[in-house]
Formats: C-alpha cells, sequence, structure tokens
C-alpha cells in the first residue's frame, strides 16, 4: 500500500496531461491489470454463449482467435498511449479533434464504460445473492447486493493505477489457480460425457465467434491507453499486452466452455456450490469481478473529465459519477440485455479506432512528434468513422469489424490526403493541454 501513498492522499493525479516517467510501471504490473480485466464471469459466460451455439471445437478457435485480434488491437492502440503517455481520449483528439472527441468520442467511451461497470455489477449481485440462497438459504435481494458490490468495486477505482496495480498483483495468481481448479472439480463431478455434445443446428459459424469475441472487447482495446500510458517502452507496452490479454482471455473462454457443456453452468461460483465449496466461490465471485470492473469505472472517470472539462486533480469526483451511474443502470436491469449489448458495442467503437490507428501509424509514421491535436471538429475523421460504422451494418457477410475497422482507416487516409488533416495546413500552431480542453 506504500506505493499508493502519493500526492493527493493517494489519489491518482495526472489525468488528461502526460504520465512523468518516474510514475510509469513495469510490463509485469500493467500485464497483471490487463489480466484482471480479462478474469470475469462476463468472460466466462462468453465461453457459454459461444459452446451453446456451436461445436465445441469451433468455440475455442472462435475464442483463440478473437482474442488473438484483442491483442494485437491491445498493442496497435496501447503503443500509442505508452509513446506519448496520455490516455485514449487523448489520442483520439488528432482523429477528431479537441471538441469533436469531447462530445462524441469521449461521451461514447464514457457510455460504453458506465454499460460495462453496470453489466459487471449486476453479474456480481445476482451471483452473490444466489450464493446466498444456494450456502445458507437466505434470501438476500440482488439489488442490495448491486448496491452494496458496486460501491467497494468505485473505491479502488477511485484511487487509480495504483490501487488497480496493487489489487492485481494479488488477486490476478490466485484467480489463475483458482479457475484452474473449480473446472477440475466440475469435471470429476459431472464427467465429460457431455463435453463434446455438440448442437445439432448450430446458430454461429466461426467467424460469428471470433466478432462476438472481438465486440465483447471492443471497449477495452479502445481505452488500451489508459493503462498503457504507464508503460515506459513499446517492448513494455506489446509485451503486457499480448501476456497480459491473451493468456487471461483465452482460459476463460475454455473454462466457460467446459464448465457450460460438463455442469451446464458456465458461472464458476454457481460450480463450486455445486461441489460443496460456496464459501471458495464467493471469494472468486469477488475477486474476478473487482479486478474488471474497477478498470470500467476508471476510464469512465478519465473520459468524463474530458467530456466536462474538469481538472486533472478531479478525476477521482469523475470516477465516482461512473460509478454510481454505472451501479444505477444495473439496478435498471441494463445485463438483461447483454449480447445485444455487446453487438452494439463492438459496431459503434470498433470504427472509431481505424480513424486513431490510420492518424497515428499512418499519416503520422507512427512517431509522437508527429502527434498534434486540433481545436474543434475534425469532421474527416467523423465522417470516416460514420462510414466504418455504415459498411458494418450494411455490409452482412464477411467479418464486420475488420471491414469497419479498415473502412473508417482507409477513408481517412484518402480524404486527409485530398483535403489535408487540420493540424498540417500551414499557419497551424500545436498548443500543450491545459487543465481544460
Amino acid at each position: 500500500m506504500d506505493e499508493m501513498k502519493k500526492a493527493g492522499g493517494g489519489m491518482e493525479t495526472t489525468t488528461l496531461a502526460e504520465v512523468p516517467m518516474e510514475e510509469r510501471k513495469s510490463w509485469i504490473d500493467v500485464a497483471m491489470i490487463q489480466a484482471g480485466i480479462m478474469i470475469c464471469v462476463p468472460s466466462l459466460m462468453l465461453g457459454g454463449m459461444l459452446v451453446e451455439a456451436m461445436s465445441f471445437k469451433n468455440a475455442i478457435i472462435s475464442g483463440v482467435i478473437g482474442y488473438i485480434v484483442v491483442a494485437v488491437l491491445f498493442c496497435l492502440m496501447g503503443v500509442i498511449g505508452s509513446d506519448i503517455g496520455r490516455p485514449t481520449c487523448v489520442t483520439a483528439i488528432a482523429g477528431f479533434g479537441r471538441t469533436g472527441t469531447r462530445y462524441i468520442i469521449s461521451t461514447l467511451i464514457f457510455i460504453s464504460m458506465i454499460g460495462w461497470f453496470a453489466v459487471q455489477t449486476s453479474v456480481c449481485g445476482n451471483a452473490f445473492s444466489n450464493l446466498i440462497k444456494s450456502s445458507s438459504g437466505a434470501d438476500f435481494p440482488p439489488q442490495a447486493s448491486m448496491a452494496i458490490w458496486g460501491l467497494i468495486m468505485l473505491v479502488t477505482a477511485v484511487y487509480g493505477i495504483n490501487a488497480l496495480d496493487w489489487l492485481n498483483r494479488i488477486s490476478v495468481p490466485a484467480l489463475f489457480v483458482i479457475t484452474i481448479v473449480g473446472t477440475v472439480l466440475a469435471v470429476r463431478k459431472f464427467g465429460t460425457g457431455n463435453l463434446f455434445n455438440d448442437p445439432a443446428d448450430p446458430s454461429m459459424t466461426i467467424a460469428d465467434g471470433i466478432v462476438l469475441t472481438v465486440s465483447f472487447m471492443a471497449a477495452g482495446c479502445l481505452a488500451a491507453s489508459d493503462i498503457t500510458r504507464f508503460q515506459r517502452t513499446r517492448r513494455d507496452t506489446i509485451l503486457s499486452s499480448v501476456l497480459g490479454v491473451s493468456p487471461a482471455g483465452i482460459l476463460m473462454v475454455v473454462l466457460g466452455a467446459i464448465m457450460t457443456r460438463v455442469a451446464q453452468q458456465y458461472d464458476l461460483t454457481q460450480v463450486f456450490v455445486m461441489v460443496g465449496l460456496p464459501i471458495l466461490g464467493m471469494i472468486v465471485l469477488i475477486a474476478a469481478t473487482w479486478t474488471t470492473n474497477t478498470t470500467n469505472a476508471y476510464s469512465g472517470g478519465i473520459n468524463a473529465v474530458l467530456m466536462l472539462r474538469l481538472a486533472d486533480d478531479k478525476r477521482w469526483l469523475a470516477t465516482m459519477v461512473s460509478g454510481v451511474l454505472g451501479t444505477i443502470c444495473a439496478l435498471l436491469g441494463l445485463a438483461d440485455h447483454f449480447e445485444a449489448f455487446l453487438y452494439i458495442l463492438g459496431d459503434l467503437l470498433l470504427p472509431t479506432m481505424g480513424v486513431i490507428l490510420a492518424d497515428y501509424w499512418i499519416l503520422g509514421r507512427g512517431k509522437p512528434e508527429n502527434f498534434h491535436m486540433p481545436m474543434g471538429f475534425n469532421w474527416l475523421g467523423i465522417v470516416s468513422w460514420l462510414a466504418g460504422y455504415a459498411v458494418i451494418k450494411l455490409i452482412p457477410y464477411g467479418i464486420p469489424f475488420a471491414q469497419g475497422i479498415i473502412a473508417a482507416g482507409l477513408l481517412y487516409v484518402v480524404l486527409t490526403k485530398l483535403i489535408g488533416r487540420p493540424q498540417d495546413k500551414p499557419g497551424y500552431v500545436d498548443t500543450e493541454l491545459t487543465d481544460r480542453l
């Protein structure tokens, strides 16, 4: 906890400004945070959703390919963050302009993070109440569980990156071991008879499964720089993204698929109840949800700072508001539309990455010195993003997320070659970020 004793009573105070090198972390610390994001009950749910819609083999193939794509996107987005030391909402300014990012992109990410916080809090609250019912017979209202755990998880997010580091350093290694042990116990109790009992009429193809997997992590990919801005080098960012994201994500898909087939239950906490270890199930539920949901509120708070033009040291307040709104959404039942929510997130967020990646890696040649932040709206980026979204919605075949990212990125490059980026025009003067954009 000594690491958390920073300026501001332990609160992280660097939000939109560049993270100083002395505050940056090792790749292992950031990889633990990334892995903690992946290890959660909804990730197990994803494995269950895949295996209920296709063969076991195809479900695993979909999950593996999907998380490899996710890791690549994490690397590409994350390196931008570590290069310039700033969160995603700032890296987006080059492609969308300061005003465009504030009113459109940051608002979209903010809503997405509130939605994810709501989903996680709802899953946690319902599972906690069910666990109490299964183990003691007592009825505990799910709404009360959601309110309690939403508040507890929010406290860590308010403190910032050092609290995330501390939490995941303790939780992630234990969660890796416990989730594997839980799956082994489920197989021993229920056997493997249903493991390869594939649906007679699969409702998903491998391509559909890949799309669902990538859509599942769309918000995380876009917000990668919120965490990787604390990396010192590109090498550190790639190591933390690849080794933090893919192994944990793939493990969750595989375990969720196995448990859904053998125990007819993707929720590991309920599996522990079935094998007579309800307390262990409760610990897993709390730790897995905590490591993931803290990051959702944290990223939501960062974007709220830009949206509301708050000072950097007011991130804690913006984070608190994000978590409270997410908890309210959980109480209103947002998680009931989980799968549709994933697709909507992917459709809206993935083309945004096309613009950000094209601006930095193609037009800016991947050099931090070529990164500039135009004032107002950059309509070239906004039009390109909308075009990418239209491609996803109007072209029903192929792999929509790839088509959306590529279409948005290519159109942005073409438009800027024809018209020119605002920041590249003669007389443009780039100014540093002030406390309020």
